[in-house]
Protein backbone atom coordinates (compact mmCIF):
# COMPACT_ATOMS: atom_id res chain seq x y z
CA UNK A 1 0.00 0.00 0.00
CA UNK A 2 2.79 2.43 0.83
CA UNK A 3 4.40 1.92 -2.55
CA UNK A 4 1.14 2.74 -4.28
CA UNK A 5 0.70 5.89 -2.19
CA UNK A 6 4.21 7.12 -2.98
CA UNK A 7 3.70 6.40 -6.63
CA UNK A 8 0.46 8.38 -6.61
CA UNK A 9 2.17 11.39 -5.02
CA UNK A 10 4.95 11.23 -7.55
CA UNK A 11 2.55 11.06 -10.49
CA UNK A 12 0.41 13.91 -9.06
CA UNK A 13 3.46 16.16 -8.63
CA UNK A 14 4.56 15.44 -12.19
CA UNK A 15 1.09 16.08 -13.58
CA UNK A 16 0.73 19.38 -11.73
CA UNK A 17 4.19 20.42 -12.88
CA UNK A 18 3.32 19.60 -16.48
CA UNK A 19 0.13 21.67 -16.30
CA UNK A 20 2.07 24.61 -14.86
CA UNK A 21 4.67 24.30 -17.60
CA UNK A 22 1.96 24.37 -20.26
CA UNK A 23 0.36 27.41 -18.57
CA UNK A 24 3.79 29.11 -18.51
CA UNK A 25 4.23 28.54 -22.24
CA UNK A 26 0.76 29.97 -22.86
CA UNK A 27 1.53 33.16 -20.91
CA UNK A 28 4.88 33.46 -22.72
CA UNK A 29 3.16 33.07 -26.10
CA UNK A 30 0.52 35.67 -25.25
CA UNK A 31 3.27 38.08 -24.16
CA UNK A 32 5.14 37.59 -27.46
CA UNK A 33 1.95 38.14 -29.46
CA UNK A 34 1.11 41.29 -27.49
CA UNK A 35 4.58 42.81 -27.96
CA UNK A 36 4.50 41.93 -31.68
CA UNK A 37 1.13 43.66 -32.11
CA UNK A 38 2.36 46.76 -30.26
CA UNK A 39 5.46 46.91 -32.46
CA UNK A 40 3.65 46.27 -35.74
CA UNK A 41 0.64 48.56 -35.21
CA UNK A 42 1.73 52.08 -34.08
CA UNK A 43 -1.84 53.41 -34.11
CA UNK A 44 -2.90 50.75 -31.62
CA UNK A 45 0.25 51.28 -29.52
CA UNK A 46 -0.05 55.07 -29.38
CA UNK A 47 -3.81 55.06 -29.06
CA UNK A 48 -5.60 52.22 -27.30
CA UNK A 49 -2.60 50.73 -25.49
CA UNK A 50 -1.16 54.05 -24.30
CA UNK A 51 -4.50 55.20 -22.93
CA UNK A 52 -5.04 51.84 -21.23
CA UNK A 53 -1.55 51.71 -19.71
CA UNK A 54 -1.54 55.26 -18.33
CA UNK A 55 -5.02 54.78 -16.89
CA UNK A 56 -4.02 51.46 -15.31
CA UNK A 57 -0.89 52.94 -13.73
CA UNK A 58 -2.75 55.91 -12.26
CA UNK A 59 -5.54 53.68 -10.98
CA UNK A 60 -3.05 51.38 -9.25
CA UNK A 61 -1.14 54.32 -7.77
CA UNK A 62 -4.38 55.72 -6.34
CA UNK A 63 -5.36 52.35 -4.88
CA UNK A 64 -2.05 52.09 -3.03
CA UNK A 65 -1.80 55.75 -2.05
CA UNK A 66 -3.42 55.09 1.34
CA UNK A 67 0.06 54.51 2.84
CA UNK A 68 3.15 56.69 2.55
CA UNK A 69 5.64 53.85 2.32
CA UNK A 70 6.16 51.73 -0.78
CA UNK A 71 3.72 48.84 -1.09
CA UNK A 72 5.86 47.45 -3.92
CA UNK A 73 8.82 47.24 -1.54
CA UNK A 74 6.78 45.21 0.94
CA UNK A 75 5.53 43.01 -1.91
CA UNK A 76 9.14 42.30 -2.92
CA UNK A 77 9.95 41.28 0.66
CA UNK A 78 6.95 38.93 0.73
CA UNK A 79 7.90 37.30 -2.58
CA UNK A 80 11.50 36.92 -1.40
CA UNK A 81 10.33 35.36 1.87
CA UNK A 82 8.01 32.97 0.04
CA UNK A 83 10.88 31.95 -2.25
CA UNK A 84 13.21 31.23 0.68
CA UNK A 85 10.58 29.27 2.61
CA UNK A 86 9.59 27.26 -0.45
CA UNK A 87 13.26 26.48 -1.15
CA UNK A 88 13.76 25.25 2.43
CA UNK A 89 10.64 23.06 2.16
CA UNK A 90 11.87 21.67 -1.15
CA UNK A 91 15.29 20.78 0.25
CA UNK A 92 13.65 19.11 3.26
CA UNK A 93 11.33 17.08 1.01
CA UNK A 94 14.18 16.05 -1.31
CA UNK A 95 16.15 14.78 1.68
CA UNK A 96 13.36 13.07 3.63
CA UNK A 97 10.71 12.04 1.12
CA UNK A 98 10.41 10.02 -2.06
CA UNK A 99 9.36 11.23 -5.48
CA UNK A 100 12.30 13.62 -5.62
CA UNK A 101 12.23 14.23 -9.36
CA UNK A 102 8.51 15.03 -9.39
CA UNK A 103 8.85 17.40 -6.45
CA UNK A 104 11.79 19.21 -8.02
CA UNK A 105 9.98 19.51 -11.35
CA UNK A 106 6.90 20.89 -9.61
CA UNK A 107 8.98 23.45 -7.68
CA UNK A 108 10.81 24.70 -10.76
CA UNK A 109 7.70 24.95 -12.91
CA UNK A 110 5.81 26.81 -10.18
CA UNK A 111 8.40 29.57 -10.26
CA UNK A 112 8.59 29.49 -14.04
CA UNK A 113 4.83 30.03 -14.07
CA UNK A 114 5.18 32.91 -11.58
CA UNK A 115 7.78 34.61 -13.77
CA UNK A 116 5.65 34.03 -16.88
CA UNK A 117 2.60 35.63 -15.26
CA UNK A 118 4.61 38.64 -14.05
CA UNK A 119 6.15 39.03 -17.52
CA UNK A 120 2.69 38.95 -19.09
CA UNK A 121 1.41 41.55 -16.63
CA UNK A 122 4.47 43.70 -17.33
CA UNK A 123 3.73 43.95 -21.04
CA UNK A 124 -0.05 43.99 -20.62
CA UNK A 125 0.01 46.87 -18.13
CA UNK A 126 3.08 48.96 -18.92
CA UNK A 127 6.06 47.37 -20.69
CA UNK A 128 4.60 47.91 -24.14
CA UNK A 129 5.11 51.65 -23.62
CA UNK A 130 8.75 51.11 -24.59
CA UNK A 131 7.47 50.94 -28.17
CA UNK A 132 5.20 54.01 -28.14
CA UNK A 133 5.66 57.75 -28.68
CA UNK A 134 6.64 58.35 -25.07
CA UNK A 135 7.43 61.96 -24.31
CA UNK A 136 5.89 63.16 -27.59
CA UNK A 137 2.50 62.58 -25.96
CA UNK A 138 3.21 65.49 -23.59
CA UNK A 139 5.86 67.76 -25.12
CA UNK A 140 6.11 69.24 -28.60
CA UNK A 141 9.52 67.85 -29.53
CA UNK A 142 9.61 65.44 -32.46
CA UNK A 143 12.25 62.96 -33.60
CA UNK A 144 13.18 65.40 -36.37
CA UNK A 145 14.10 68.00 -33.76
CA UNK A 146 16.61 65.63 -32.13
CA UNK A 147 19.70 65.58 -34.33
CA UNK A 148 23.49 65.84 -34.32
CA UNK A 149 24.61 69.30 -33.21
CA UNK A 150 27.86 71.18 -32.99
CA UNK A 151 30.09 71.55 -29.94
CA UNK A 152 29.34 75.27 -30.03
CA UNK A 153 25.62 74.60 -29.61
CA UNK A 154 26.34 72.24 -26.74
CA UNK A 155 28.57 74.83 -25.10
CA UNK A 156 25.85 77.47 -25.45
CA UNK A 157 23.36 75.16 -23.73
CA UNK A 158 25.80 74.54 -20.90
CA UNK A 159 26.49 78.23 -20.41
CA UNK A 160 22.76 78.83 -20.12
CA UNK A 161 22.32 76.03 -17.58
CA UNK A 162 25.36 77.14 -15.59
CA UNK A 163 23.99 80.67 -15.30
CA UNK A 164 20.65 79.32 -14.10
CA UNK A 165 22.20 76.84 -11.66
CA UNK A 166 24.54 79.50 -10.25
CA UNK A 167 21.60 81.83 -9.79
CA UNK A 168 19.51 79.27 -7.90
CA UNK A 169 22.47 78.14 -5.80
CA UNK A 170 22.57 81.64 -4.32
CA UNK A 171 18.89 81.59 -3.40
CA UNK A 172 18.35 78.20 -1.75
CA UNK A 173 18.36 77.89 2.04
CA UNK A 174 21.72 77.05 3.64
CA UNK A 175 23.00 76.53 7.17
CA UNK A 176 25.93 78.31 8.82
CA UNK A 177 28.39 75.90 7.18
CA UNK A 178 26.98 76.72 3.74
CA UNK A 179 25.29 73.33 3.28
CA UNK A 180 22.12 73.32 1.20
CA UNK A 181 19.32 72.39 3.60
CA UNK A 182 16.32 72.06 1.29
CA UNK A 183 15.74 68.36 1.93
CA UNK A 184 12.14 67.81 3.02
CA UNK A 185 10.95 64.59 1.44
CA UNK A 186 7.18 64.96 1.82
CA UNK A 187 7.16 68.60 0.79
CA UNK A 188 9.38 68.14 -2.28
CA UNK A 189 7.57 64.96 -3.35
CA UNK A 190 4.18 66.66 -3.06
CA UNK A 191 5.25 69.79 -4.94
CA UNK A 192 6.83 67.70 -7.68
CA UNK A 193 3.66 65.61 -8.06
CA UNK A 194 1.64 68.82 -8.48
CA UNK A 195 4.01 70.14 -11.15
CA UNK A 196 3.85 66.85 -13.06
CA UNK A 197 0.05 66.98 -12.86
CA UNK A 198 0.16 70.28 -14.76
CA UNK A 199 1.83 68.48 -17.68
CA UNK A 200 -0.06 65.19 -17.64
CA UNK A 201 -3.49 66.58 -16.78
CA UNK A 202 -3.91 63.85 -14.17
CA UNK A 203 -3.79 64.07 -10.39
CA UNK A 204 -0.51 62.39 -9.58
CA UNK A 205 -0.16 60.17 -6.53
CA UNK A 206 2.80 61.39 -4.46
CA UNK A 207 6.13 59.53 -4.84
CA UNK A 208 6.98 57.25 -1.92
CA UNK A 209 10.17 56.67 0.01
CA UNK A 210 11.70 53.21 0.27
CA UNK A 211 12.00 51.90 3.84
CA UNK A 212 15.34 50.23 3.12
CA UNK A 213 16.82 53.30 1.44
CA UNK A 214 20.20 53.09 3.19
CA UNK A 215 21.06 49.52 2.12
CA UNK A 216 19.43 50.16 -1.26
CA UNK A 217 21.96 52.95 -1.81
CA UNK A 218 24.67 50.34 -2.37
CA UNK A 219 22.98 49.62 -5.71
CA UNK A 220 23.56 53.30 -6.64
CA UNK A 221 19.84 53.58 -7.40
CA UNK A 222 17.99 56.79 -6.54
CA UNK A 223 14.54 55.73 -7.72
CA UNK A 224 12.54 53.00 -9.42
CA UNK A 225 9.06 52.69 -10.89
CA UNK A 226 7.14 49.48 -10.13
CA UNK A 227 4.35 48.70 -12.59
CA UNK A 228 2.56 46.23 -10.29
CA UNK A 229 1.52 49.06 -7.96
CA UNK A 230 2.00 52.16 -10.16
CA UNK A 231 4.22 53.64 -7.44
CA UNK A 232 7.14 56.00 -7.94
CA UNK A 233 9.62 54.61 -5.40
CA UNK A 234 12.33 56.99 -4.19
CA UNK A 235 15.56 56.36 -2.32
CA UNK A 236 15.23 58.79 0.59
CA UNK A 237 18.97 58.52 1.28
CA UNK A 238 19.76 61.25 -1.20
CA UNK A 239 20.56 64.96 -1.19
CA UNK A 240 18.16 67.86 -1.68
CA UNK A 241 19.77 68.82 -4.97
CA UNK A 242 18.57 65.58 -6.60
CA UNK A 243 15.32 64.75 -4.81
CA UNK A 244 12.74 66.68 -6.92
CA UNK A 245 14.44 65.69 -10.18
CA UNK A 246 14.36 62.01 -9.16
CA UNK A 247 10.69 62.23 -8.16
CA UNK A 248 9.74 63.78 -11.50
CA UNK A 249 11.81 61.19 -13.38
CA UNK A 250 9.93 58.28 -11.77
CA UNK A 251 6.57 59.99 -12.28
CA UNK A 252 7.44 60.26 -15.97
CA UNK A 253 7.61 56.46 -16.08
CA UNK A 254 4.11 56.21 -14.58
CA UNK A 255 2.86 58.31 -17.50
CA UNK A 256 4.30 56.00 -20.13
CA UNK A 257 7.63 57.77 -20.68
CA UNK A 258 9.78 54.66 -20.46
CA UNK A 259 13.13 55.62 -21.99
CA UNK A 260 15.58 57.03 -19.46
CA UNK A 261 16.73 59.99 -21.54
CA UNK A 262 13.13 61.13 -22.09
CA UNK A 263 12.30 60.65 -18.40
CA UNK A 264 15.29 62.83 -17.51
CA UNK A 265 14.17 65.53 -19.90
CA UNK A 266 10.59 65.29 -18.64
CA UNK A 267 11.93 65.88 -15.11
CA UNK A 268 13.84 68.96 -16.24
CA UNK A 269 11.01 70.30 -18.40
CA UNK A 270 8.47 69.88 -15.62
CA UNK A 271 10.55 71.59 -12.93
CA UNK A 272 12.44 74.29 -14.83
CA UNK A 273 9.64 76.87 -14.56
CA UNK A 274 8.59 76.03 -11.01
CA UNK A 275 7.95 78.83 -8.52
CA UNK A 276 9.60 76.75 -5.81
CA UNK A 277 13.33 77.42 -5.54
CA UNK A 278 14.18 73.83 -4.52
CA UNK A 279 12.48 72.37 -7.59
CA UNK A 280 14.12 74.96 -9.83
CA UNK A 281 17.59 74.30 -8.45
CA UNK A 282 17.16 70.55 -8.81
CA UNK A 283 16.07 70.93 -12.45
CA UNK A 284 19.01 73.04 -13.58
CA UNK A 285 21.74 71.48 -11.46
CA UNK A 286 20.88 67.86 -12.33
CA UNK A 287 20.39 68.54 -16.05
CA UNK A 288 23.74 70.33 -16.07
CA UNK A 289 25.50 67.17 -14.89
CA UNK A 290 24.33 65.30 -17.99
CA UNK A 291 25.02 68.07 -20.48
CA UNK A 292 28.47 68.78 -19.07
CA UNK A 293 29.35 65.08 -19.23
CA UNK A 294 28.37 65.18 -22.90
CA UNK A 295 30.60 68.21 -23.45
CA UNK A 296 33.52 66.46 -21.75
CA UNK A 297 33.26 63.56 -24.21
CA UNK A 298 33.50 66.00 -27.12
CA UNK A 299 35.87 68.73 -25.88
CA UNK A 300 37.61 68.19 -22.54
CA UNK A 301 39.35 71.58 -22.62
CA UNK A 302 36.13 73.51 -23.19
CA UNK A 303 34.55 71.44 -20.44
CA UNK A 304 37.33 72.56 -18.10
CA UNK A 305 36.80 76.20 -19.03
CA UNK A 306 33.07 76.08 -18.37
CA UNK A 307 33.50 74.16 -15.12
CA UNK A 308 35.60 77.08 -13.92
CA UNK A 309 32.50 79.30 -14.20
CA UNK A 310 30.62 77.31 -11.54
CA UNK A 311 29.92 79.40 -8.48
CA UNK A 312 31.55 78.26 -5.22
CA UNK A 313 28.13 77.28 -3.85
CA UNK A 314 27.22 75.18 -6.89
CA UNK A 315 30.62 73.47 -6.83
CA UNK A 316 30.23 72.83 -3.11
CA UNK A 317 26.83 71.17 -3.66
CA UNK A 318 28.20 69.02 -6.47
CA UNK A 319 31.12 67.94 -4.28
CA UNK A 320 28.75 66.90 -1.50
CA UNK A 321 26.57 65.03 -3.97
CA UNK A 322 29.57 63.10 -5.36
CA UNK A 323 30.94 62.36 -1.89
CA UNK A 324 27.57 61.03 -0.79
CA UNK A 325 27.28 58.47 -3.59
CA UNK A 326 30.98 57.59 -3.64
CA UNK A 327 30.49 56.02 -0.21
CA UNK A 328 28.20 53.40 -1.73
CA UNK A 329 30.33 52.28 -4.68
CA UNK A 330 31.46 48.67 -4.75
CA UNK A 331 30.62 45.20 -6.05
CA UNK A 332 26.90 45.57 -5.38
CA UNK A 333 26.69 48.78 -7.40
CA UNK A 334 28.55 47.12 -10.30
CA UNK A 335 26.16 44.15 -10.30
CA UNK A 336 23.18 46.53 -10.13
CA UNK A 337 24.56 48.57 -13.02
CA UNK A 338 25.06 45.48 -15.19
CA UNK A 339 21.57 44.21 -14.35
CA UNK A 340 19.97 47.56 -15.22
CA UNK A 341 22.02 47.72 -18.42
CA UNK A 342 20.81 44.26 -19.47
CA UNK A 343 17.19 45.15 -18.64
CA UNK A 344 17.26 48.37 -20.67
CA UNK A 345 18.83 46.64 -23.66
CA UNK A 346 16.19 43.89 -23.46
CA UNK A 347 13.51 46.61 -23.75
CA UNK A 348 15.01 48.00 -26.95
CA UNK A 349 17.26 50.71 -25.47
CA UNK A 350 20.44 49.63 -27.26
CA UNK A 351 22.67 51.99 -25.29
CA UNK A 352 21.60 50.52 -21.97
CA UNK A 353 22.54 52.61 -18.96
CA UNK A 354 24.20 55.16 -21.23
CA UNK A 355 20.73 56.13 -22.44
CA UNK A 356 20.35 58.23 -19.27
CA UNK A 357 22.94 60.67 -20.63
CA UNK A 358 21.28 60.98 -24.03
CA UNK A 359 18.98 63.55 -22.48
CA UNK A 360 21.49 66.07 -23.87
CA UNK A 361 20.16 65.56 -27.41
CA UNK A 362 16.62 66.40 -26.28
CA UNK A 363 17.88 69.32 -24.19
CA UNK A 364 19.57 70.79 -27.28
CA UNK A 365 16.34 70.50 -29.29
CA UNK A 366 14.43 72.22 -26.45
CA UNK A 367 17.10 74.93 -26.17
CA UNK A 368 16.86 75.75 -29.87
CA UNK A 369 13.05 75.85 -29.92
CA UNK A 370 12.31 77.65 -26.66
CA UNK A 371 15.38 79.60 -25.51
CA UNK A 372 17.53 80.74 -28.41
Amino acid sequence: MKKKKNKKIKNTDAQIALRMLIASLCFALISVILVTVIKKFPDFANGVYTKWSVTAMHTLSKVFSFVRFSVAEVLIYIISLVFIISLVILINNLVKKKGKLGRLFKYLTSWILTVSIITFLFYALWGGMYYTKGISNYINISEEDIKERSVEELAALNRYLIDKANEQAEKVTRNEQGYYTGYEFNRNASLTARKVSEITGKEEAIPKYVLASNPWSYTQTSGIFIFLTGEANINSNNLAIALPFTCAHELAHRNGITSEDEANFFAFYTLNNSKDINLLYSAYSMALIYTMNSLYSKDAELHKQLTATYSNLLRHDYDRYSEHWDRYEGKISKISSKTNDAYLKAQGQSDGIYSYGQVTDIMLAWFEKEIQ
